[in-house]
């Protein structure tokens, strides 16, 4: 992604866009000279501050803890003075000018030549990447030319911690709380000549961070002259003898540690990750870290042949994911990624819905990391729900450390399904990589306390026929808030009891030992699973006899038709500009709820059904959320409207580079991105994985010639490869794989791929059912 002339109107974007990360340190995009900059800020996954939530009327069990993410000491300032006069695109003449984040070797580089105003011109080039490999570590390569004429030039080397001295405009809830005023308290700090390690604690968190800095440079045309400290900036300062046609090169190392640890080791591990990058050097460090970025994508890379575009913002899409998580172990993802501090850095749904399809049939050792993230918060979710009065477990809606954060309960805690989701994915995870471990020794006993929860939180209602109902929830449309029998959170709740139940019994036969364990640990008594099973087979399913549709909740149909006509571009998103009673006394939807429920669990409808829920809902939808445009794709694709599903598409995809959202300063949409990936996956591959084996049932967009998609399964990597006239399966490695193409068995092995003649160029043409080879 290339950047060909200086945007001082995109900075607050630019900065999000260009940003680089790991999935434990993430760094913007500011530039090395300081300014131009719009929020310079360097993340780590996990570091926060916590406060206290004030209430002006408090009630039982509300969240009591609020936990933001906090910015830790910034080291990519490299300041550039001329007479003791900085050099910045802000004050001094930019001749050329061009960024570049290299996606491929998950680099940005970034070069200006700078005209002074007596005529000398320097050259800047910068090289920045936060390393795969070595998951503390950052490194910018600084290297400045002489164009004509020689010059005595300064650099200033910092690591600044800032406060945020004003707080943030309240009325945007996507927006991140800035904790205003000394945030980081200093304590331990290591000087050694060009080296700086310094500590800070947070306040109230108990958290202590170890920030360092080193430098390598060239002794001909660099000389180290000074390091300087105060309470908020350290500056290593080299002068530099700069000659016409040599280029004077600096290398700057960042490392980073975070614990509850002692200040003094922290400060000892940092020093070694610097030592250890220094004894390696920087041609060898960016070797390892690149072939991590290789390896991804080997593994991950869609290729889809056609509009360059499509392809770059696909590409982009995939960039974000594993920006995002591959080296998060130990952590969530935040709904931001470490680009910006949108969301307060927290982790929600986004990751086991729309986060771990991607990883789970790419990179499965993530998607395993991040399910042991909720596991080890169990202890946490056992204690939520008692606070809410529910047996079993409830898994935050939005959390850092394990603990609610949501101060607003009916678009937070009301959504139980969160519960729901994560046990989704733990069934997907286990059925497509085959990891049985997973649920045998940690994943059944959250399935078990997940499934104690449904049977608490609903009843079987005589009125109701004895079917079982949850009432005062909130599904995923959060326009809708504590509605009785939300469809989606009733059919995740069902799919929740059964595979807590199957699961019970599947480790009862196959690991009695681990059985036993988590009998020890939950209590589990014999009748339960025949409960939950009960439960799932009689859940209620709100259905509209007159409208012949399926229900989002049991009053939907009750409320009062939105204005769609009546209300301007500007005013959306609606939760911006209308209070929540308004909206929630509307038929209007922020996101795809009833929709999301054919997607995630097609068996439970016929394809009429599932058509006929995409006809109504999808025009009451208004996309104010990034995740929903990338599931009505899927769904539109899956009932045969592939145009529809194709603009779909293409608007998750940009949703960041062309900031659709409006809010791209605060970081990435991750969700999206994933849910972009879902989007080609399940919509145009038409891949299915709840069945006995993967199904496919493949179309080829209008604007693509050939469609390329690798997956992961039972760790086998196949191969989809959809052309126009020709759909092939082939394996790139590991044991035969046997799947469905509409409805054909066929097996693959590494010699001997499948291969289906047909026509498969899109058309609206109904819900597929129909092999496009034999019509």
């Amino acid at each position: 992604m290339v950047e060909r002339a200086y945007n001082p109107d995109y900075v607050e974007q630019t900065e999000t866009l260009f940003a680089v990360s790991n999935g434990f340190l993430g760094i913007r995009a500011s530039f090395e000279e300081g300014e131009p900059s719009y929020r310079p800020t360097t993340l780590l996954n996990g570091f926060h501050e916590t406060w206290p939530i004030v209430y002006p009327e408090r009630a039982h069990g509300f969240a009591s803890t609020g936990q933001t993410i906090l910015p830790v000491p910034d080291g990519t300032t490299i300041r550039l003075l001329v007479d003791d006069d900085p050099v910045t695109c802000e004050t001094t003449e930019v001749q050329e000018f061009e960024r570049a984040l290299d996606m491929r070797r998950g680099v940005l580089e970034r070069s200006v030549v700078y005209q002074l105003v007596d005529g000398r011109r320097f050259r800047l080039r910068t090289t920045r990447f936060v390393s795969l490999a070595q998951r503390h570590l950052a490194c910018i390569r600084y290297e400045l030319t002489a164009l004509d004429a020689p010059g005595h030039l300064t650099l200033s080397s910092d690591l600044v911690t800032r406060h945020p001295a004003a707080q943030e405009p309240a009325d945007d809830p996507r927006r991140s709380r800035v904790l205003t005023g000394e945030a980081l308290a200093p304590d331990v700090e290591c000087v050694e000549d060009a080296r700086v390690i310094r500590t800070y604690r947070t306040l109230r968190s108990g958290l202590v961070v170890a920030a360092g800095m080193d430098h390598e440079f060239d002794g001909n045309a660099i000389t180290y002259a000074r390091t300087k400290l105060d309470a908020d900036r350290a500056n290593v300062v080299f002068d530099v003898d700069a000659r016409p046609g040599q280029t004077a090169t600096l290398t700057k190392w960042l490392a980073y540690h975070y614990d509850a640890a002692d200040a003094t080791d922290l400060s000892s591990r940092a020093e070694a990750t610097l030592h250890q990058a220094r004894a390696a050097g920087y041609a060898a460090v960016l070797a390892e870290h690149e072939g991590r970025i290789g390896d991804f994508w080997t593994r991950s890379d869609v290729v889809w042949e056609g509009r360059p575009a499509v392809q770059h913002a696909l590409r982009f899409n995939l960039f974000t994911i594993m920006q995002a998580a591959l080296r998060s172990e130990g952590h969530g993802v935040p709904a931001k990624g470490l680009t910006g501090t949108g969301y307060e850095g927290h982790y929600f749904w986004d990751t086991e819905v729309y986060v771990l399809p991607f990883l789970i049939h790419t990179t499965p050792a993530v998607a395993r990391s991040l399910l042991m993230h909720r596991v080890r918060m169990l202890p946490y979710a056992r204690r939520r729900a008692r606070e809410v009065g529910c047996a079993g477990a409830l898994f935050p809606w939005r959390t850092i450390i394990g603990d609610e954060a949501s101060a607003y309960y009916a678009a937070g805690t009301a959504q139980y399904h969160i519960d729901a989701d994560i046990a989704y994915a733990l069934d997907q995870y286990v059925r497509v990589t085959g990891d049985t471990d997973l649920l045998f020794r940690h994943g059944v006993e959250v399935l078990v306390e997940t499934a104690r929860m449904w049977t608490d939180l609903g009843f079987f209602s005589e009125r109701r026929g004895g079917r079982f109902v949850i009432h005062k929830v909130t599904g995923p449309d959060e326009y809708s808030t504590v509605v009785n029998n939300n469809l989606f959170t009733n059919l995740m709740a069902a799919e929740n009891l059964r595979i807590a139940a199957d699961a019970v019994d599947r480790v009862r036969v196959e690991s009695p030992s681990d059985y036993r364990r988590m009998v020890d640990r939950t209590g589990l008594r014999d009748g339960e699973p025949a409960t939950w099973r009960r439960a799932a087979e009689q859940v209620y399913v709100p259905y509209d006899e007159q409208a012949r549709v399926h229900l989002q909740d049991d009053g939907f149909l009750d409320q009062a038709p939105w204005d769609f006509a009546g209300t301007p571009l500007d005013r959306y998103p609606l939760l911006l500009h209308y209070h929540p009673l308004v909206i929630y006394r509307h038929q209007v939807i922020k996101q795809a709820d009833v929709v999301l429920a054919t997607v995630l669990l097609p068996d439970r409808f016929t394809a009429a059904q599932r058509s006929g829920i995409f006809d109504y809902y999808d025009p009451l939808t208004t996309g104010d959320s990034s995740l929903s445009e990338c599931i009505q794709a899927i769904a539109a694709a899956d009932v045969g409207k592939y145009r529809s599903a194709e603009e779909y598409l293409f608007d998750a995809a940009a949703v960041d580079m062309a900031d659709t959202a409006g809010n791209l300063r605060d970081g990435v949409h991750v969700a999206s991105a994933g849910g972009s990936w879902m989007a080609l996956v399940y919509g145009f591959a038409g891949y299915r994985w709840r069945g006995q084996r993967p199904q496919f049932s493949p179309m080829l967009p209008t604007r693509t010639s050939r469609l390329r998609i690798p997956l992961q399964i039972r760790g086998s990597l196949l191969e989809v490869d959809i052309e126009e006239h020709l759909v092939t399966y082939s394996l790139r490695s590991g044991d035969p794989v046997t799947a469905q193409h509409y409805g054909r068995e066929f097996t693959v092995s590494a010699t001997s791929p499948a291969s289906f003649p047909g026509e498969y160029r899109t058309h609206d043409a109904g819900p597929r059912s129909a092999d496009p080879a034999a019509v």
